[in-house]
């Protein structure tokens, strides 16, 4: 149950409580009820946000000068936030190689699948840009440079312009890849190595290209992370800390670049998957295959390679639905641009409204990924007391055992079904602020938006519906 817990998601957390969650209303009042009230938050936003009552410039609170007065402690702190990420780097890289080799015994694939990537996600949007600070990369690579006297550090080569961000798209695909098919990245000495692999080429990335350029172009998590931080109610500017509204860094005249939103398209159609994958119909869907005449050739090859059938279909998956958002994006990109009425094309539309799918994102990951999270993580308690298990007991946690009470599975629905309207209904917020800033005009604002919220609203009760199937249980 407990490797079940560490790598699975939402489904495992009904496994965990062993029962699922009763539902009071046929489910179907639910999903409807969300896609209504996301397709009237749009309505509301016609109404009251007019052209004229969008800000030019964001509201924001100065909390601290980090150049000021208390600057000494403003770079203790750094200093000791880079410290912990390059210590915690080494760390999980030694359990890994020389730890006990049972997932959930070893802080390597606990850390890394549930305290890093869920976790970082939640505090990179709701607190802010903390991977800055942490990333192991960038610290390690800037120490190096340091200790070297290589002085200011350019690179050896000019990035090729044709790559864009090309290659972030790539690692990040393989890395939910890993995450949701492969099963030898659970194995700590394996998810060891893929770490040093991945590190090995961020290092040489950086030497080739620079620091900065790599980071900005080719690095995934800081990519990905950085756009996350475009949501966070905290920013980092001219040498001050400024608190500011949720998702207020989201809203750009500046389309994104084709790579930058094909991956923020990629961030949502893979997690959707992992969701997607604990359903009956995507049961069926692999029966339905595994009876066809016609596949029977293809299949018995497959096997044949010493491929097992699931990693297989769970591939494909992995491959098709993030097609099927590219194109279902594009035929919204190119609807909207037609009703625009000139104010946008549908390169220029597709990469600036793209930016309003990321609270949508966020949402489906806390959704997706809370009960993961509040359980998995729970192995890190003792684990941290003794990551090489040596007999150490650092923290006085060694003892602690896993409450899977710590969460109810009817929370799980509630915070689910929460999330993802709150999230859809900011996502349509966003987007209507960035076409009435943008539009010739109010109602050609309107008009553009149109296919746009009708894909939001088609994927509220999508992704509700896809959430309940392995937790809820509806008449």
């Amino acid at each position: 149950m407990f490797i079940a817990c560490l790598f699975g998601t939402q489904a495992l957390s009904a496994h965990a409580f062993g029962v699922r969650y009763q539902l009071d209303v046929p489910l179907y009042y639910y999903v409807l009820g969300a896609g209504l009230t996301v397709g009237l938050s749009f309505v509301i936003a016609a109404l009251f946000l007019k052209k004229s009552a969008t800000p030019s410039a964001p509201i924001r609170l100065k909390l601290l000068d980090l150049d000021g007065a208390y600057g000494w402690v403003v770079s203790g702190a750094r200093w000791l936030c880079g410290l912990v990420g390059v210590a915690v780097f080494f760390i999980i890289l030694t359990a890994g190689f020389a730890g006990e080799q049972s997932p959930t015994r070893n802080i390597a694939p606990v850390f890394v699948w549930s305290i890093w990537w869920v976790g970082m996600v939640y505090v990179q949007a709701l607190v802010g840009d903390v991977w800055r600070l942490v990333n192991p990369w960038r610290l390690v690579f800037d120490a190096v440079v340091a200790t070297l006297k290589l002085g200011p550090f350019t690179g050896r080569l000019t990035y090729p312009v044709v790559l864009s961000r090309w290659p972030a798209v790539a690692f990040f695909w393989l890395f939910a890849w890993l995450e949701q098919v492969a099963p030898f990245a659970e194995v700590p000495s394996s998810l060891a190595l893929l770490i040093l692999v991945y590190s090995a080429i961020v290092w040489v990335g950086m030497f080739l290209f620079g620091r900065d350029v790599w980071l900005d172009r080719a690095e995934i998590f800081s990519i990905l992370f950085g756009f996350l931080a475009r949501i966070a109610p905290t920013k980092i500017e001219d040498g001050k800390l400024w608190l500011r509204p949720l998702g207020v860094g989201l809203a750009s005249a500046t389309p994104l670049s084709r790579a930058s939103t094909v991956l923020l398209l990629l961030l949502l159609a893979t997690v959707t998957f992992d969701g997607f994958r604990d359903t009956q119909v995507w049961a069926d869907l692999i029966e339905w295959a595994l009876t066809r005449s016609w596949l029977f050739a293809p299949l018995f090859w497959v096997q044949q390679q010493n491929i097992d059938l699931r990693l297989f279909f769970e591939s494909v998956g992995l491959l098709v639905v993030p097609l099927f958002f590219f194109v279902s994006y594009g035929v919204i990109a190119k609807l909207s641009a037609l009703l625009s009425d000139g104010s946008y094309n549908t390169r220029s539309f597709s990469g600036q409204f793209v930016m309003a799918l990321l609270p949508i994102s966020l949402a489906y990951h806390i959704a997706h990924y809370l009960a993961f999270l509040l359980l998995a993580g729970q192995l890190a308690i003792p684990l941290a007391s003794d990551p090489f298990h040596v007999g150490w007991d650092l923290f006085g946690t060694l003892g602690y055992r896993m409450d899977v009470g710590i969460i109810g599975i009817g929370t799980v629905w509630w915070v689910s079904m929460a999330a993802v309207v709150i999230g859809h209904m900011y996502a349509v917020y966003t987007a209507h602020v960035m076409a009435v800033a943008s539009a010739k005009s109010h109602g050609r604002a309107l008009f553009s938006q149109l296919p746009l919220i009708v894909l939001m609203v088609c994927y509220t009760m999508a992704s509700l519906w896809i959430l309940a199937q392995p937790i809820v249980q509806s008449d």
